[in-house]
């Protein structure tokens, strides 16, 4: 009896063949980022907008992630508090703050994956 899905690999590879390049590219970067850092080399992620709420948590979720070696925390006001907090979590990854303009190159400078969940938050009547 056969068992009926919701996809089969057939129908995968071909959605898959629709997506646009930089998509298909996200996708092999995500695979290669695991990839490498299974073989044991280190990953640096860094965070923008760090100090935010989303921030914070997503901040939290790389340190606590196997596969990254060193969380670079940035944002314009608050980061070396949230880089302090985030530094208690037990765990191998290396936490570091930077704050304002003169210090993003070096926030950026060899990550391998940049998160951005910095934005405005929102005023009333904003839906």
């Amino acid at each position: 009896v056969a068992i009926p899905t919701l996809f089969s690999p057939m129908s995968l590879r071909h959605a898959f063949s629709k997506l646009s390049p930089a998509l298909k590219t996200s996708v092999s970067g995500a695979r290669t980022f695991a990839a490498s850092a299974a073989e044991g080399g280190g990953r640096k992620v860094a965070v923008l907008g760090a100090a935010g709420g989303i921030g914070q948590s997503l901040s939290m979720l790389m340190k606590m992630n196997s596969m990254v070696d060193e969380v670079s925390l940035y944002d314009i006001a608050g980061t070396p508090g949230v880089a302090a907090d985030i530094s208690h979590i037990n765990t191998t990854a290396i936490a570091k703050g930077y704050m304002g303009d003169e210090q993003l190159h070096d926030a950026l400078s060899g990550c391998d994956l940049v998160i951005i969940p910095a934005g405005v938050p929102r005023k009333p009547g904003m839906t």
